[in-house]
């Protein structure tokens, strides 16, 4: 008898711990700080990606002091492979307009685009 009942309780946990590992895995997905997507903005409500990116991924224009230079950049803007500028032009991008933004660290940015991406980049593409 009491094999019957280990058995069951084993039974029990195992149907228990399978239950919890469906639901966790059910869960939707963590999502990509690095990547704003046209849906999340316009979730959002937003017009302009500058508007978007101020309020829901504002670490990104965050500047972040640099010991290897005299002066301060900001983060570089590209619209699809175009250097636009600094962190104001994307105040002039409708969130319509685009597909998704991207964030590049200043390592990323610069094995991307070159010398001159101490603060990373943002790139924002019209098309996937």
């Amino acid at each position: 008898m009491p094999t019957l009942l280990v058995r069951r309780l084993a039974l029990a946990a195992l149907v228990s711990f399978s239950a919890a590992c469906a639901s966790h895995g059910a869960s939707s997905p963590r999502p990509n700080r690095d990547v704003l997507t046209q849906q999340e903005m316009l979730a959002g409500h937003f017009i302009t990606v500058g508007d978007a990116v101020s309020a829901l991924r504002s670490n990104w224009l965050n500047v972040h002091p640099n010991t290897l230079t005299t002066t301060q950049e900001d983060v570089v803007i590209y619209y699809d492979s175009n250097r636009l500028g600094g962190p104001g032009e994307l105040g002039n991008i409708n969130v319509r307009d685009v597909r998704y933004v991207r964030h590049l660290d200043a390592v990323e940015a610069t094995q991307r685009y070159g010398v001159g991406h101490s603060q990373g980049a943002i790139v924002v593409s019209s098309h996937d």
